[in-house]
């Protein structure tokens, strides 16, 4: 079960707050009106998987760049006029 808590409650009850934890209960923490999330407090909360992004108007094109292909030498950069 998932509790979601503001912020402001979540540190005022912490003491509750442990013993829910205890009982299994997963918070969800979060602040300001918008309900930015600032994280999840439980037992065996499994990290949720990244999502590999895409860059800018690629992302629909089919291209693929990795990290990998956007590392140049200080001489190629030299040559590009960088």
């Amino acid at each position: 079960m998932v509790q979601t808590m503001h912020i402001g409650d979540f540190k005022a009850r912490f003491s509750e707050v442990v013993e829910l934890i205890k009982q299994g209960v997963t918070i969800k923490v979060v602040k300001g009106k918008a309900g930015e999330l600032v994280g999840y407090f439980g037992k065996d909360i499994v990290p949720e998987k990244k999502e590999e992004r895409r860059l800018g108007f690629f992302s629909d094109s089919g291209i693929d760049i990795k990290k990998e292909d956007l590392q140049w030498s200080d001489e190629e950069l030299n040559e590009w006029g960088l």
